[in-house]
């Protein structure tokens, strides 16, 4: 005789984790707030963010419904249900008959109506349900149900891109969720800035971005292609149906015990969707002036620019050469709490605590002007600006710069002298550059020589270059296990300050262009990128290949 099964929830699943100690409040508040977003189960997106095992899910289940979970016994008989390949491998359950004990249906997903309704057509009599973790009863299904063949044809795996529903499915399964938590863990555990997933005609390209330089990582079957991508856009609640525009979102993990933002960019191509992952470690800046690796001289006219009241500063240098981290560490620095700080930003990479943040929203008209109009209505002593992209949000920053506010901002210039020019060109008056700006910082990142590996290479001569006629002995990284056989491990930044004194402004006002300003900075003590990078080397810290290759381009980059 058929049975209906009814199931009895004891409690809340959450309060079950919490209280087994398998899960931790702060956690299971940014689930439930990823839930509300995507239409999956929490226990689906409890294991998807890697706070919890799949084994945790199924004594959690058990304990909830009133149910025991299978343990594999001696002379139990695995029977065959009347159903097709297809439909076990979308809803996997085992059929078993104990003597002892009966008939038992054994899942991972108890709640699964068309696995209940299954059961109802093979059984006909009295059946148990007993759990199992996802991955431990796929294997078994695989084995005992003869799916082990198909499974591993890279044909039937394949699926139509257009088909949503089954494209969450197959995203949802166990072999993609583990190897895009995998990817993630692996990027994390090799201090990976970026991940990019690029398609192409012969697959999905992997590769990490490890101070500054990109690394591949192992390409995954052609067949998990769009699972994998649609893995990483539903976990950043994105719509997977929408492949014909960029997309952007963000996930919250914890990865190796570590609070990990990852903010997630699509883009549309040739052969598929492009996926790029910026991997933020909320734990791992350190936002003092000092870790920014700045000369003592430096640093010090740093500290005074930075103290004066009123006035625009500008740091300068490409995309990824920390100009934000440096910003933040000028802002920490000056946050004292008698006075108050407001940052419109695109996008808020990290959250300083005191300081008031807004996110640009261009969607719905929130740009770097519309939010600066506003912000000086705000009352406040300082302002950031992550970017000056424009003349109107130019304008703005220098006039608020006049009016008693002291204003930082970046700009994408090869070198500090540059940005006067740029600022010029972009339309803003030269007695208002004159009048307003204080200093221009320009920096790029270098990669560090691995400590582990650390050897001498030879004489600074022996490559064709004297610094004022000195010859000093300069280092490499063999390679090691430490730093992946890179010879390289983490980064310092190499850095260029113009002060803007009555000189240079007379030279700006009087409409000088580049070359002259260069020479007046000169001669009033303005010291390029190269030679804070020839200082590096000559200390050991990095390698004269990294130097030249970072400094390429500016001024005093030609080598």
């Amino acid at each position: 005789m058929n049975q209906t099964v009814f199931f009895h929830k004891k409690d809340k699943l959450g309060a079950i984790l919490l209280q087994a100690g398998k899960l931790q409040a702060g956690l299971l508040d940014r689930a439930l707030a990823h839930q509300e977003t995507v239409s999956h189960r929490l226990g689906e997106i409890l294991i998807s963010l890697g706070y919890i095992s799949e084994e945790d899910l199924a004594a959690a289940l058990a304990e909830q419904l009133d149910l025991a979970l299978y343990c594999q016994a001696a002379g139990e008989e695995v029977l065959t249900p009347p159903l097709s390949q297809p439909f076990l491998r979308d809803h996997p359950f085992l059929l078993i008959r104990r003597e002892a004990e009966g008939n038992l249906l054994i899942t991972s997903d108890p709640l699964d109506s068309a696995i209940l309704a299954a059961a109802e057509v093979c059984f006909t009599a009295a059946y148990t349900v007993q759990l199992a973790a996802e991955a431990q009863l796929k294997k078994m299904v695989r084995e005992h149900y003869n799916l082990a063949q198909q499974e591993n044809d890279g044909a039937t795996l394949l699926i139509d891109e257009a088909d949503i529903d089954k494209l969450k499915d197959m995203a949802s399964e166990a072999p993609v969720i583990k190897y895009v938590n995998n990817l993630i863990d692996t990027a994390v555990s090799r201090r990976a800035s970026d991940i990019h997933m690029e398609p192409f005609a012969d697959g999905l390209s992997i590769r990490f971005r490890i101070d500054g330089i990109l690394h591949d990582f192992e390409m995954p079957p052609h067949a998990m292609q769009p699972a994998i991508i649609s893995r990483t856009k539903l976990l950043a609640g994105l719509d997977i149906a929408e492949r014909r525009l960029p997309q952007d979102g963000k996930i919250a993990m914890r990865v190796s015990g570590k609070e990990i933002d990852l903010r997630v960019s699509t883009l549309p191509t040739v052969f598929g969707e492009g996926v790029v992952i910026r991997i933020l470690e909320k734990g791992s800046i350190i936002l003092d002036l000092a870790s920014l690796g700045m000369s003592r001289e430096i640093e010090t006219m740093f500290r005074k620019i930075i103290a004066v009241p009123d006035g625009f500063f500008l740091v300068t240098g490409p995309t990824g050469s920390g100009k934000t981290t440096t910003l933040y560490c000028a802002l920490n620095h000056i946050n004292t709490g008698d006075n108050k700080i407001i940052t419109v930003e695109d996008p808020v990479e990290y959250q300083l605590h005191g300081i008031n943040q807004i996110q640009v929203r261009s969607e719905i008209g929130l740009t770097f002007a519309s939010g600066l109009r506003s912000i000086v209505r705000q009352d406040p002593d300082v302002i950031m600006i992550g970017e000056i992209r424009d003349l109107e949000t130019a304008e703005i920053a220098v006039q608020s710069s006049l009016t008693g506010h002291l204003v930082f901002s970046t700009l994408h210039t090869n070198d500090a002298i540059s940005a006067v020019i740029r600022m010029i060109d972009l339309g803003v008056e030269r007695f208002l550059i004159s009048s307003s700006l204080r200093g221009v910082l320009a920096q790029r990142l270098v990669r560090c020589i691995c400590p582990h590996c650390k050897r001498e290479k030879g004489m600074i001569s022996e490559f064709g270059y004297r610094a004022n006629g000195d010859d000093f002995a300069i280092y490499e990284g063999a390679g090691c296990n430490h730093c992946s056989g890179t010879g390289y491990s983490g980064r310092i930044g190499l850095y260029e300050l113009l002060v803007i004194n009555d000189t240079i402004t007379r030279g700006i006002s009087k409409g000088l262009d580049l070359i002259e300003l260069r020479q007046i900075a000169e001669e009033e003590g303005f010291k390029p990128m190269f030679n804070d990078g020839m200082t590096k080397v000559r200390q050991g810290v990095t390698t004269f290949a990294e130097v030249v290759r970072v400094c390429r381009g500016t001024e005093n980059g030609q080598f």
